[in-house]
C-alpha cells in the first residue's frame, strides 16, 4: 500500500511543481528579458519485487530555462549596432539640418556678400554702397559664428552622452559583477541554477550592448567575464572595473577638450586608454564616431573656409587704396593664418580640428570704416606722351584699368614696388600688343582666359598684374606703371578695379579638396586649389548628406535584423499563453488523477482494514 501511497504523492508532487512552473511563466508573460522555463521530470528508479520491476512514481530533477547562447549573442551584437547607427543617425540628422538650411545656411548670405560687392562697384565712391558691404561682411561671420555655435551643441551633446553612457557602462558592471556573486552561491549544479537570476543576468547585457559593444564569456563555474575593445575586462567574476571619460591628453594632447576612453585597473590609480576606433558598436562607439570624424570634419571644413576666404579677401584688400587713395592699412576681416599653420604642424585629427574650431570662432569682420574698403586699384597707369586722340577715340587712355591680383595662400603677396621702374610698352600689330618692361628686364604679356580684354603678366618677385586695353593706338607708346601713394593728383584716378578683383574671388580655387581619409582633415600642404567657397560648401554640404545617408540605410537595416532576432528569440523561449493554458488544464487534471490514485489507495486500505 505504501508504494501506491508514494507512487500517487510523487504524482501530486510533480503536478503541484509543474502548475507552479506554469503559473510563473503566466506571470512573467510581459517580463522583459525573461526566459520561459519548464520543469524537468524522469521516472523514478523502479524497484525489483520477484516478478520483476515496478515502477516507484516520477522524480524531478530540474527547473530548467528555455535558452539558446548563439541566438543571444544575435540579439547582443544586433542591438549594439542598431543603437550604435541611431545615436549616428540623430547627430547626423541635426548637422544635415543645419547646413542644408536655406535660411540657416551659408549659401545665401555668401551670394549677398558678392552682390553687395557688384552693388558698391557701380558707385565706388558711395558711403552707403561701402557701409552695406560691411554689413553683408558682418552678416557672414554671424552666420559662420551661428553655426559654429549649433555645431558646439552637437559636439558637446555628443561628449554629455558619452559621459552618461559611460556613467550607464560602469552601474551595469557592478549589477552583472553582483549577479555573477548571487548566481554562484545559489548554483546547485547542473540543471539547478537560479534561472532568474540568470534572466536578469542576461538583460543586463543586452542593455549594456547598447552602451557599448561587448563579448561575454561564460566561466565554467557560470560567472560572466565581460570585454570591451580588443579584449579590455570590463567585470571578471565578482569584480567590475571603472570606464572612464577622459579629455585631453594622454590620448588627444592637441585638443584638450577631446574626449577619449579609459579603464581604470582596480586598486591602482592606473588607468589604460582604449582605443576607440576598436570599440565597435553601441551608444558610445555611435557619439564617438560621429563626434571624432562627421562633427570633426564640418568644423574643419567650415574653419578651412574661414581662413582661406578672410585670408583671399585680405590679400586683395591690401592691394588697393581706400577712398582717400592711400594705401590700404586695415585687413577686410581678422587675420586667422596663424590657425591655418597651427593645423598643418598638427599630427593628428583632433590636433587639426581644434585649431579650424578656434579659426571659426575667431572669424570677424576687421574694417568698421567705410571709407578703408580698399575699392580702387593700388597701382596706375598713364603715358609720359599724352595719348593722340586720332589715334584712341575720344581720347581715351589705352590702359583704361590696371590692378594687382593677389596671390592665392601660402604664396607670397609682395605689392609693386616705386622701384625698379614698371612699364607697358605697347607696339602695334604685335600679338599680344603688350609686352611689360621691368626694370630693363622684359617680361612677356598674355591674355587673359577668363576675361574678356584683359592681359596680365606675373613679375619675378611675384607681382601677378592684370590690366584692360581700350583703343587702337598706331604707333609705339611707352606707359609707365607706378603703385599709388596717396598724392592729391592721385585722387581723380580712383577706379573700381580692385573690387572687381575681389568679387571675382567668388569663382576662383579658393579650396583644395578634403582628403577622403579618417586620417587628416587636410589637403596636403601645397596640395592644388581646385573649388571655390561655394563649390566647396557644396561637397560638405554632399558628404553630410551622404553620411547620412549610409548610416539611416544602415539603421534600418540593423532595426530589421534586431526585430527579426528577437522575433526568433521570442518564439523559442518567450511565453505563449495559449500553450501555458492548454499546460494549466494538462496538468491540473494529472494532479486530479493523482489523487484519485491516492483516494483509490485509501478506499483498498480501508478495505482491508475492514476485513477484520
Amino acid at each position: 500500500m505504501s508504494g501506491i501511497f508514494s507512487i500517487g504523492i510523487s504524482g501530486l508532487n510533480a503536478a503541484r511543481a509543474a502548475l507552479d512552473v506554469t503559473s510563473h511563466n503566466i506571470s512573467n508573460v510581459n517580463t522583459d528579458g525573461y526566459n520561459r522555463q519548464r520543469l524537468s521530470q524522469s521516472a523514478a528508479t523502479p524497484q525489483f519485487v520477484g516478478y520483476g520491476y515496478a515502477g516507484r512514481g516520477v522524480d524531478l530533477y530540474a527547473v530548467s530555462r528555455l535558452y539558446d547562447g548563439f541566438m543571444d549573442e544575435q540579439l547582443q551584437n544586433v542591438t549594439a549596432s542598431s543603437s550604435g547607427f541611431q545615436t549616428q543617425a540623430t547627430a547626423l540628422s541635426d548637422i544635415d539640418n543645419l547646413i542644408t538650411d536655406g535660411n540657416a545656411g551659408l549659401s545665401n548670405l555668401m551670394q549677398g556678400f558678392y552682390a553687395s560687392l557688384q552693388t558698391l562697384s557701380q558707385q565706388p565712391t558711395s558711403i552707403a554702397a561701402r557701409q552695406s558691404v560691411i554689413s553683408q561682411a558682418e552678416s557672414l561671420s554671424g552666420r559662420f559664428q551661428s553655426m559654429n555655435t549649433r555645431m558646439e551643441e552637437v559636439r558637446n551633446g555628443l561628449i554629455n552622452q558619452i559621459n552618461t553612457s559611460v556613467e550607464g557602462v560602469n552601474s551595469y558592471a557592478r549589477q552583472i559583477a553582483a549577479l555573477n556573486e548571487q548566481i554562484i552561491s545559489l548554483n546547485q549544479g547542473e540543471g539547478r541554477a537560479p534561472n532568474d537570476l540568470l534572466d536578469q543576468r542576461d538583460t543586463l547585457v543586452r542593455d549594456l550592448n547598447k552602451l557599448i559593444k561587448t563579448d561575454v564569456v561564460e566561466q565554467s563555474d557560470g560567472m560572466y567575464s565581460v570585454y570591451i575593445g580588443q579584449g579590455h575586462p570590463l567585470v571578471i567574476g565578482e569584480t567590475s572595473y571603472e570606464m572612464t571619460m577622459m579629455r585631453g591628453a594622454p590620448a588627444q594632447p592637441e585638443d584638450p577638450e577631446a574626449p577619449s576612453l579609459g579603464i581604470k585597473l582596480p586598486g591602482t590609480s592606473n588607468t589604460v586608454v582604449l582605443n576607440s576606433q576598436l570599440i565597435a558598436g553601441g551608444s558610445i562607439a555611435g557619439a564617438m564616431t560621429t563626434l571624432n570624424y562627421d562633427v570633426a570634419r564640418v568644423q574643419a571644413d567650415l574653419g578651412r573656409m574661414a581662413v582661406e576666404f578672410s585670408d583671399a579677401m585680405n590679400r586683395q584688400q591690401a592691394l588697393g587704396v581706400d577712398l582717400n587713395g592711400l594705401p590700404a592699412s586695415t585687413p577686410m576681416f581678422a587675420d586667422l593664418t596663424a590657425f591655418r599653420t597651427t593645423a598643418e604642424n598638427a599630427t593628428t585629427p583632433a590636433g587639426e580640428a581644434k585649431a579650424m574650431r578656434d579659426a571659426l570662432r575667431r572669424f570677424a569682420v576687421a574694417v568698421q570704416e567705410p571709407s578703408q574698403l580698399a575699392v580702387a586699384s593700388g597701382i596706375q597707369a598713364g603715358a609720359t606722351t599724352p595719348v593722340d586722340p586720332t589715334e584712341v577715340p575720344g581720347g581715351k587712355p589705352s590702359i583704361s584699368a590696371i590692378w594687382q591680383v593677389s596671390n592665392l595662400s601660402p604664396a607670397a603677396n609682395p605689392t609693386l614696388p616705386a622701384a625698379p621702374a614698371l612699364a607697358l610698352n605697347y607696339i602695334p600689330g604685335n600679338t599680344p600688343p603688350f609686352e611689360a618692361d621691368f626694370g630693363g628686364t622684359i617680361v612677356p604679356v598674355t591674355q587673359s582666359a577668363s576675361q574678356a580684354g584683359v592681359y596680365e603678366f606675373t613679375l619675378a618677385s611675384g607681382q601677378h598684374i592684370a590690366f584692360k586695353f581700350e583703343g587702337q593706338a598706331a604707333t609705339n607708346q611707352t606707359i609707365p606703371v607706378t603703385p599709388r601713394t596717396g598724392a592729391p593728383g592721385e585722387s581723380a584716378q580712383l577706379d573700381n578695379a580692385n573690387l572687381l578683383e575681389m568679387a571675382r574671388l567668388q569663382t576662383r580655387p579658393l579650396m583644395a579638396a578634403t582628403p577622403n581619409s579618417t586620417s587628416t582633415f587636410l589637403p596636403a600642404v601645397g596640395a592644388a586649389r581646385t573649388g571655390s567657397l561655394q563649390s566647396f560648401y557644396g561637397q560638405t554640404v554632399s558628404y553630410v548628406g551622404s553620411r547620412t545617408n549610409v548610416v539611416q540605410v544602415s539603421l534600418t537595416a540593423q532595426e530589421a535584423a534586431l526585430q527579426e532576432v528577437k522575433l526568433k528569440r521570442e518564439s523559442f523561449s518567450g511565453v505563449n499563453l495559449d500553450e501555458e493554458a492548454a499546460n494549466l488544464i494538462r496538468y491540473q487534471q494529472a494532479y486530479q488523477a493523482s489523487s484519485k490514485v491516492i483516494q483509490v489507495a485509501q478506499e483498498i486500505f480501508q478495505s482491508l482494514l475492514d476485513l477484520r
